[in-house]
């Protein structure tokens, strides 16, 4: 039970907070972390039990590009547009300096003489985050998708330390951060193992010899790689990543062929032997900027989202030209799509989400749910009490539901706008049967029918 406390008692204890002692007791009692996996393999849950929604910036350079004010601030302001989580580098390249002008390394990068200095930094921001309820997913020293940072040549820094070094460098990391509760780590980066395996590995098992246990490894691939198509059965992996790229057109990785779209990575995932939460660690950039490689747009920022959640993920991240942040990066960390997956949190955290199964065969929205392997697929989501659907629809599309499929007698059916959050069109439905439901106006639509 919760007793309320006096205000003048209230005042009383706070005078008696000092900031090396109460204070510090006192956020250790509140904090959500460490977050740990639920009994059912499918999300995280907080300290206290409640389910968390991975719902992260990537932010990956705040390390390095910005001061420790301009942390604070950056922070601030994705807390505000109600981000829980960050994706960090804890280096991006072997030369790079932070604001500070330290590199990550002594020597000639030298694995086995990290800078404290460096290190030092990191650890800061990361009890900063820890401070604001933040979750930080940390990388090691960044693989690169094409030979820019510490991986895929034997010249590069990953190679060139060797297994002796790497198995140290893992286990400095596990040390120096060991009491931080709200980290999980990225290993690999943008990259399969490759030429890098055998030191990556060793990476990792100094990682895990010193790390506690609920700092959680996952590993970030090649796109359209998830973690689980190259460590699926991996004693370290604890949770995947799903990754995708240019689904309309043809790419680099896979020549002449596109990539997945993000509903079939993440029902590829959903559908896995080996049951783990998986998340959304990275898709289509939201961007205007001259790396037209990954920029897009808000509403492929907002379906990315809906498309991981109804089709089984634990969360997602979303990305923007902020990741290296450029000098302009206040006004970046305001772009439109950023904003609106405030509407996106607050939805899901509104209802049960974690008892949202993928609707696979079809059975509650029976038509107008688009074409496999399109923009315009329609994914959809049932409770387990099939009480509650939630369904994305990408385009302008009538979809038809079978409300024999769902539990209750009456039905409230909502229409809501993602970029605003508001319910654009309400009808009640008596009738346990199947109904076309026309679509109101706007860019995509979410809907949810609710059974009583």
């Amino acid at each position: 039970m919760v007793r309320k406390v006096a205000p003048a008692i209230l005042g009383a204890l706070l005078l008696l907070v000092t900031a090396d002692g109460p204070a510090e007791a006192a956020r250790v009692e509140e904090t959500i972390f460490p977050l740990r996996v639920s009994p059912k393999q499918r999300h995280f849950v907080t300290s206290q039990g409640k389910p968390f929604l991975y719902h992260a910036d990537t932010g990956w350079q705040i390390l390095s590009r910005l001061t420790f004010d301009e942390a604070r601030e950056y922070l601030t302001l994705r807390k505000e547009q109600g981000f829980n989580t960050i994706q960090v580098q804890i280096a991006m390249g072997p030369t790079q300096t932070n604001r500070q002008g330290d590199l990550p390394f002594h020597g000639d990068v030298d694995f086995g003489r990290p800078n404290e200095a460096y290190h030092d930094h990191a650890l800061r921001v990361i009890e900063l985050a820890e401070s604001m309820q933040l979750m930080i997913v940390l990388s090691q020293p960044w693989l690169g998708c094409c030979e820019e940072a510490f991986g895929n040549r034997p010249d590069k820094p990953i190679q060139r330390n060797g297994p002796t070094k790497n198995r140290q460098y893992g286990q400095y990391l596990g040390r120096k951060f060991a009491l931080a509760r709200n980290l999980f780590w990225i290993m690999g980066g943008d990259n399969d193992p490759k030429g890098d395996r055998i030191p990556l590995f060793a990476m990792i098992e100094g990682l895990r010899e010193t790390a506690p246990p609920h700092q959680l490894m996952t590993y970030h691939a090649s796109p359209p790689h998830s973690s689980t198509d190259l460590f699926q059965y991996a004693p370290w992996l604890g949770f995947s990543f799903i990754y995708t790229y240019w689904p309309e057109k043809p790419n680099d990785w896979v020549p002449g062929k596109p990539q997945p779209h993000v509903y079939e990575a993440a029902l590829r995932e959903w559908t896995k032997s080996d049951v783990m939460p998986f998340v959304l660690g990275e898709s289509q950039y939201e961007g205007t900027g001259a790396k037209d490689n990954d920029m897009g747009t808000a509403q492929m920022a907002r379906r990315q989202a809906y498309w991981a959640m109804l089709c089984g993920a634990a969360g997602h991240a979303y990305g923007s030209d902020l990741w290296d942040f450029p000098t302009n990066w206040r006004e970046i960390v305001r772009y439109p799509g950023a904003n609106q997956l405030g509407h996106f949190i607050r939805l899901f955290e509104s209802i049960p989400w974690w008892t949202l199964r993928p609707d696979i065969r079809h059975e509650a929205v029976v038509a107008g749910y688009g074409e496999w392997g399109r923009k315009d697929y329609a994914t959809t989501a049932l409770s387990e009490d099939r009480r509650l659907m939630v369904a994305y629809l990408p385009e302008l599309q009538s979809v038809t539901v079978n409300f024999a499929r769902l539990a209750g007698e009456v039905f409230e059916v909502a229409f809501v706008d993602p970029r605003t959050g508001k319910r654009i069109k309400v009808e009640t439905v008596k009738e346990r049967t199947v109904r076309r439901l026309p679509s109101p106006t706007a860019e995509d639509l979410i809907l949810m029918i609710e059974g009583r």
